[in-house]
């Protein structure tokens, strides 16, 4: 994929501790039975909220992809005692309930252009699952107490109101819940070590964080506001810092970062992905190999988004401002369907 950092990421210097095992990290070798019934009974009422299980040929590469990495925080049976799903939602979001249930939604799977990517953002939701992060925030033991615990990938000021089911005081209670600085970090610090020991590209958890935090501010700019919710306000605070964090979190795992490729496997497998929340009508993914003549601004112009389409299209595809596309390379594009 192609990298897309600037030097301004990592003009401060930031110091990362090494990955220090699991058990000094806190997290546990199992899930409890408590935690299983807890998220037993709360799965269903969340994936209500969340528009449902998506049944596209996607949702099997993302089970696959997350049960992988599950394996990897030492569980048992991690395999079997992880539920992963992709749901059939327009909001960029990611989260983990209590009993090794994992989500991420078709719309945060249209941002991403590896499977690294979403094994980074995989693995680290399975990190708040193996450190217990929810347990710590719970007051009751109810099913609304695990639905208000409910945590977003996506830092987003729009997408708190619509969080289990757009309720004021929901969207208060994940404000007040989120997970805390040290366990953000704590959980991405498992993450990069799990996609690493499923031998997946580390440094993929800082291009998807860079991808978040670039999405969130196209976001704000089509709103006309800024925004409204500082970084470690939001859900799953993210910004150069927590960037540069992941990129150092990478290189402790001694693995260098590899060539810039596609990953052309992950991306055809989006193709056809729904997008959107259909005020613009019906809209998909659709993959397309860029031609001799094409450029990012006439690619740029087949995007049946409302505005910023340029900005968009690079996002989309994790392209800076000054990065050209070339004859061949996949790309993708949102159009009506």
């Amino acid at each position: 994929m192609i990298r897309r950092y600037t030097a301004a990421l990592f003009a401060g210097a930031i110091f990362i501790a090494p990955v220090t095992p699991a058990a000094a990290q806190g997290t546990v070798r199992s899930i409890s039975e408590t935690d299983k019934a807890q998220g037993s009974q709360a799965h269903p009422q969340l994936m209500a909220e969340f528009g449902g299980a998506y049944k596209g040929p996607q949702a099997a590469f993302v089970e696959r992809v997350g049960k992988r990495v599950a394996v990897q925080s030492g569980l048992s049976n991690a395999q079997g005692d992880f539920t992963v799903t992709l749901l059939d939602s327009p909001v960029e979001n990611a989260f983990a309930i209590p009993g090794g249930y994992v989500y991420v939604t078709r719309q945060l799977l249209a941002l991403m252009n590896s499977e690294a990517e979403l094994a980074s953002v995989l693995g680290h939701e399975v990190g708040h699952v193996a450190a217990r992060h929810a347990a710590g925030r719970q007051r009751t033991s109810t099913i609304g107490a695990v639905l208000a615990g409910v945590v977003g990938t996506a830092a987003g000021n729009s997408t708190l109101g619509r969080l289990a089911g757009g309720g004021a005081r929901t969207a208060a209670q994940l404000v007040t819940l989120k997970y805390g600085r040290d366990q953000e970090y704590q959980a991405d610090a498992l993450g990069v070590r799990y996609i690493a020991a499923a031998n997946y590209n580390p440094y993929a958890a800082a291009d998807m964080l860079f991808s978040l935090d670039q999405s969130s501010g196209i976001a704000a700019q089509s709103s006309g506001t800024a925004r409204t919710l500082p970084g470690w306000a939001s859900t799953h605070p993210n910004g150069p810092d927590r960037v540069a964090r992941a990129e150092q979190l990478a290189k402790a795992t001694a693995k260098t970062r590899p060539a810039a490729t596609q990953d052309t496997a992950f991306l055809r497998m989006l193709d056809g992905l729904p997008y959107g929340d259909g005020k613009q009508g019906k809209q998909m993914i659709r993959i397309v190999t860029v031609g001799p003549r094409d450029t990012v601004a006439t690619l740029s112009a087949r995007m049946a988004v409302p505005d910023l389409k340029q900005e968009r299209f690079e996002v989309l595809n994790g392209l800076t401002e000054d990065t050209p596309v070339r004859p061949g390379m996949l790309v993708k594009l949102v159009v009506a369907r």
